[in-house]
This record gives structure tokens, sequence and C-alpha cells, in this order.
């Protein structure tokens, strides 16, 4: 069972035990890093629960991934299946997705007429939302309704980054599985076996890619991997100021400003969980940005961006995990 996620062995084993037992809760929180399987196994299970040739109560073989809900769900198309993000908020809102910042009670409680009705081709009902760490304060004590008087044959699956930034309230009424960063092994493999990659490529991708197969895909493209691969050397290996300097030589020989920009879009996954600890971080990139489009010499810009960050990562100011 579960054979297709990546991993996660405590996690499915958990699952798979709730299932032969027939006592599995009405409410998840998936918690864990961006990349690690959250969305992929909440996909799973849904299919596991619908699956009309392997029925879960009589068999542990899984889902068929044949079948038509299996299919459906798949391709995400299945009627009973629902995604609460903030593509469905936007399209709902009539907005566009990126002014979509927090989820909204008025998500929620459309989600909430979807609970109470019945399900429309499977047994079970699905309810994805992520991500939950974004629901404001009146989404949150919305949603807390729904949990505590839950339809049968309905399961709502939370996926989250972190357990603090969700209300204590859904927390005490929602099981809460831990998936943890995948192993550099498992990520080669997986780059090798579904994107052809080299044992060598796979494996320096893989040791850089923070436990993460999104972060891992991203180095793969080339549009991406140049930027994300010095964040993600700034940000975790033991490098000196020679080395820093090294970097900077190199970046500043080509497209700076993609460079500023790719670490940039990093750096503001960390000022959303920990705004106090990564604003300067944000701070000394936006000000090297400024200072490019001024025609200010690349060199001179990245030696003392590198040099700053650099020094906030010794002084412990920076990249709070």
């Amino acid at each position: 069972m579960f054979e297709n996620i990546l991993g996660q062995k405590k996690i499915k084993n958990v699952l798979a035990s709730q299932l032969k037992s027939g006592k599995f809760p009405h409410a998840y929180i998936f918690m864990g890093q961006n990349g690690v399987g959250k969305r992929h196994t909440a996909v799973e299970l849904a299919k596991v629960l619908n699956c009309t040739v392997n029925d879960w109560t009589k068999t542990d073989a899984g889902a068929c991934g044949k079948c038509s809900n299996c299919e459906k769900i798949s391709h995400f198309s299945h009627p009973d299946l629902h995604f609460i993000d903030f593509a469905k908020q936007a399209e709902m809102l009539d907005e566009d997705i990126e002014k979509q910042k927090t989820l909204k009670i008025e998500t929620i409680r459309e989600m909430q007429k979807e609970v109470l009705t019945k399900a429309h081709e499977a047994k079970w009902k699905i309810f994805i939302v992520e991500p939950a760490e974004k629901m404001n304060a009146a989404a949150a004590n919305s949603l807390l309704k729904t949990l505590e008087e839950p339809p049968d044959n309905t399961l709502i699956i939370l996926i989250a980054r972190h357990k603090e930034t969700i209300a204590q309230t859904i927390v005490s009424r929602s099981q809460t599985l831990f998936f943890e960063p995948l192993g550099q092994n498992e990520i080669a493999s997986y780059l090798m076996l579904n994107n052809s990659l080299a044992a060598l490529k796979a494996e320096e991708i893989a040791a850089i890619a923070e436990g993460s197969i999104e972060d891992a895909q991203k180095l793969i493209d080339p549009a991406e991997s140049e930027g994300l691969s010095l964040w993600l050397k700034i940000k975790n290996e033991n490098l000196d100021a020679a080395d820093i300097l090294n970097l900077s030589r190199k970046v500043a020989k080509d497209e700076t400003l993609e460079y500023i920009g790719a670490m940039t879009a990093e750096a503001k996954k960390d000022f959303r969980l920990y705004p106090h600890s990564a604003i300067k971080t944000l701070e000394y990139l936006n000000n090297a940005r400024a200072l490019i489009l001024k025609n200010v010499n690349a060199q001179t810009v990245m030696d003392n961006l590198l040099l700053d960050l650099y020094d906030l990562k010794k002084t412990s100011k920076m990249f709070k995990l």
C-alpha cells in the first residue's frame, strides 16, 4: 500500500495500519517542508479510499490506479476530490492568484457547503486544504465548526509547513503526521529513474536539495538552477570568505539580476515563516537589485551582497529553520 509515495516509511505504515483497523481520524494535518510528498500522499489516500477494484476494508493492496475513480483522482478531475487552495480562491473571487495571500472565510464557507452535500460518484469525499497555515483567523474559526461535527465519509486533510502557524484548536481536532525530509539516496534514485539523469549529476543535485524533490526538480531546470544552487550553497554549506568571493566572481559574469531574483524568491519563503530573522536578508537582496538597476559594477554589488549574507549567517540572524 502507498508504493507510489517516495520515502516516508513511517507515514505509510501509520496510514496503512489505520486503514487496516478501520479506525482513522476525520481530519489530518500533513506537516513538513515543501517537496516531501504531502499533497501526493493526500491524493494517494483519496485513491485508496475510493478505489472500486481494491476494497481497502478487505485488502491491503492499495489503490489499483486504473479504475474510474483512481484515474479521475490522479488527474484531479474527480467531483469528490476538492482542493481548497489559492487557485480555487482566486477562481471563486475572480481575482489573480498572485493576490491571494491568505485563505479567507469565504473560501472555507464555500467548502462547507460542499461538505454538507452527498458524494457525487465516490464513497468518500476528500478535502485538501493548502496552505493551511495561511488561513486567516475567521477562516480557521469557521473550519473549526466542521471539524467538530464532520459528516460521515468525509476526510479533511490540512497541508502545512509548520505546526506553530495553525490554531491550536484545529490541531487538537486533527491527527498530525510529520513528513521528514527525503534522503539523498531517495532523491538521487528518483532523479535517475524519472529525469534520466546520470548517477553523478543526480547525486550532486540531491546533496543540495535539502530533502526536497521540488527543489531538486528546480535544480534540473537551467533557468532556475544556478540561482537556487547559489542560495542553497550560502544557506547550507560551510563556506569561508574566499569561497564567497569565488562564487561572486562566477555570478557577476552572468545574468546577475536573475541570480538575485532567484535568491529573493527563496528568501521570501523564509520571510513568510520567520519575518524577524529573514527581513535583513531581503533588505540586502533588494538593495543589491536596486544597485544593479542603477548600473553599479556587478562584481562590487555581488561581493558586498554575498559577504553581507555570509556575515548574517555567521551571527545566526539568517536562515532560521
